[in-house]
Order: structure tokens, then C-alpha cells, then sequence
């Protein structure tokens, strides 16, 4: 069931041109903007997107004067958090995201708010990430409200998910 949904997911957003996706994402980043957990936030873990991903990078350029933005860094099996400054401090890393090179940020307590991607969000906070197990591991260390993001078609009806994955408290997206 996973990998028929990781499939369909895929096949839909690669069906979409860049413009679309990026047109999406404009409209997905605003509907959080609106979101009391994100407007209270002031520390903000959130993700540097790839192509087939609810674009960030606009927006946490957009809003880092006013919170600061982690950003993780994959080590080995781990994500480890850096304080994002400017899009001059990042650098490609493993898996071809975009990383921060600034020193890392421990205190998770302090995260007031995690934005997580995903390739299938359920109604129900379940999701379905590219199958390494980075957020799951990760998220129970934190004690923060979680959003998921993601483009409308990601949102199905049901995610099979197991013991160890983490659910979302929410799911931010928009209108096709």
C-alpha cells in the first residue's frame, strides 16, 4: 500500500510543471502564514525544499528577519539543526539538499513550531516521508506543534502508518 501511494505521489507532482508547482507552493506557504501556530512561532524548524517539494526557500527568506528558521542537516542516520542566516551560508549535502553551514543549534525545547514535508499526508496527521525514517526519529525529541505541508493531491485518505511513525497536528495545503 505505501509504495503504491510513494508511486502515485511522485507520478502526480512530476506530471506538474515547475511553474505549477512553484504557483502551489506560493499559495500553500500563505495558507501558513495565516496559521496561529506559525504566527506565534518565533523559532521554526523547517526544511530547504527540493524540485518536488512545497517550495521553501522564498519563504524562509521571506519571514527570517522576523524568526529563526533551523534547518537540518543529515549526519549518518541523524538530522542535525543549524540556524539558518542567509542562502550565501548553505551548501549542497547529502541527498542534494541544501544545508547551513552555521553552528549547530541544540536547545530543542526552545523550537516553538516544526514544518515538515512529506509525500502523503492523511486527514488524520498521518505521514508518508521517503521511507529513511529522518523525521520519525527526530520529532520525539522535540516538543512542539508539527505542521505538515504539501501540494493538494498529497492528502489521501488513509496512511498505513507504524508504531514509530510521528503524526502531524495538522496538514497545511491548498486548492487545486
Amino acid at each position: 500500500m505505501k509504495l503504491t501511494i510513494r508511486k502515485s505521489m511522485l507520478s502526480q507532482t512530476r506530471s506538474k510543471s515547475e511553474k505549477e508547482l512553484a504557483e502551489l507552493s506560493v499559495q500553500v506557504c500563505a495558507e501558513l502564514e495565516k496559521n496561529k501556530h506559525f504566527q506565534d512561532a518565533k523559532i521554526v524548524l523547517c526544511f530547504w525544499s527540493l524540485p518536488d517539494e512545497v517550495h521553501t526557500h522564498d519563504f524562509i527568506q521571506k519571514w527570517s528577519n522576523e524568526k529563526t528558521f533551523l534547518l537540518p542537516e543529515v549526519i549518518g542516520e541523524k538530522l542535525v539543526l543549524h540556524t539558518f542566516t542567509d542562502i550565501e551560508s548553505m551548501k549542497v549535502g547529502k541527498f542534494g539538499i541544501g544545508e547551513p553551514t552555521s553552528d549547530v543549534f541544540s536547545d530543542y525545547s526552545k523550537i516553538d513550531l516544526c514544518i515538515i514535508p512529506g509525500l502523503a499526508f492523511d486527514k488524520e496527521g498521518g505521514r508518508m516521508g521517503r521511507g529513511k525514517g529522518f523525521y520519525d526519529r527526530f520529532l520525539p525529541q522535540t516538543n512542539c506543534y508539527k505542521i505538515g505541508i504539501c501540494f493538494p493531491w498529497q492528502i489521501v485518505p488513509k496512511i498505513d502508518c507504524a508504531p514509530w511513525d510521528i503524526p502531524m497536528d495538522e496538514v497545511v495545503s491548498c486548492e487545486l
